[in-house]
């Protein structure tokens, strides 16, 4: 019976760990995806900020046309 609980507890853990990669895996794309966002073919902030929503690339990306 004890070994059981050992396996069970063992399984869970790495259960945890495997959600835990998932997380850290996610974060990165984001990241990824913010720096490939180029507004310099926009007018003004407005449409730049338009874009980049658009695009998935965080309002920030945007600061060199406020």
């Amino acid at each position: 019976m004890p070994l059981f609980f050992i396996i069970a507890i063992a399984a869970g853990g790495i259960a945890v760990g495997a959600t835990a990669v998932d997380v850290t895996q996610d974060s990165r794309e984001a990241r990824m995806h913010a720096a490939t966002f180029d507004p310099s073919p926009y007018a003004t902030a407005a449409d730049c900020q338009a874009a980049a929503s658009r695009a998935g690339a965080p309002a920030s990306a945007c600061n060199g046309k406020i």
